[in-house]
């Protein structure tokens, strides 16, 4: 030991002196590296946070969009449901992806806006078995009318016939009472039907046609107040992407829209019955 602290002491201080500055000098490299590389964790969190949020945001905006695109094929469904021609077909091929689109953003959007959504779903949902009970009335007698018609049709179709048969026997000279009055009968019969079917059919558009007007009117109050309880849900996703403008700006904007769309109506509506 005594030996060793002999050899250390006959050092020179200059060697001393590098050893000592070369000790410093690692010190400082070590710690600047460590700086370094903590700065670097750090860059990388923040890259793969930033990165994580911007997935995040992309996944959240395409099934809003989505979801805002597919209630919008469902509201516009209600003022078709005026046209009786517009079958439970289209209606099906309408809505066909709805319920899934909409499902999808119960697992993208936080529990404030799933309730929006959900409030909002029941809602078009209530709207639309109300709408679809009237319809199914009116179509019932425009289906009624439709059968009178047709009928109607074939008993004159058949009075054609009939009485081009009595014309062709009257041409060939033929005098046969019996013939002539089976033939009598049977035009008479088809007159009957045709009475009868025009009076159940003149019957059946006098039930229609207010019943009708009143279900026209019917979906377009109903297609108004679907827009109106629109904002909740939209501001609620708005937010979630990050939009927080002033959305009195989109309410108003909506509103007056609403109260045109349902002037313009009112007066469609009001020439109708005049």
């Amino acid at each position: 030991m005594e030996t060793l602290i002999v050899l250390i002491s006959k050092i020179p201080n200059v060697i001393w002196s590098a050893v000592i500055a070369s000790f410093l000098t690692f010190l400082g490299v070590f710690w600047t590296n460590k700086g370094n590389e903590k700065r670097q964790v750090a860059l990388l969190e923040h890259e793969k946070q930033k990165y994580q949020s911007e997935q995040k945001l992309a996944l959240k905006k395409e099934v809003f969009l989505n979801v805002a695109g597919s209630f919008a094929d469902v509201l516009g469904i209600v003022p078709k449901l005026i046209n009786l021609e517009f079958t439970q077909k289209d209606i099906e091929v309408q809505m066909k992806d709805h319920s899934g689109i909409v499902a999808k953003s119960y697992l993208a959007a936080k529990e404030e806006s799933v309730a929006e959504i959900l409030n909002y779903s029941a809602e078009t949902a209530e709207v639309f078995i109300d709408l679809m009970k009237d319809r199914a009335i009116a179509l019932d007698h425009k289906k009624a009318i439709e059968i009178y018609g047709s009928t109607i049709d074939k008993a004159n179709n058949e009075k054609d016939r009939l009485i081009s048969i009595m014309k062709e026997l009257n041409l060939q000279g033929r005098n046969d009472p019996a013939t002539f009055d089976y033939l009598n009968k049977s035009y008479e019969t088809q007159e009957g039907i045709v009475q009868r079917s025009t009076a159940s059919l003149e019957e059946q558009e006098e039930i229609l046609e207010p019943l009708y007007l009143e279900f026209a009117k019917k979906c377009m109050s109903e297609h108004g107040r679907l827009l109106s309880l629109l904002p909740p849900m939209t501001v609620a996703l708005r937010g979630e992407l990050g939009n927080v403008q002033d959305s009195q700006v989109f309410i108003d904007a909506l509103n007056s829209n609403i109260e045109r769309m349902n002037s313009a109506f009112d007066s469609l509506f009001v020439r109708k019955e005049a």
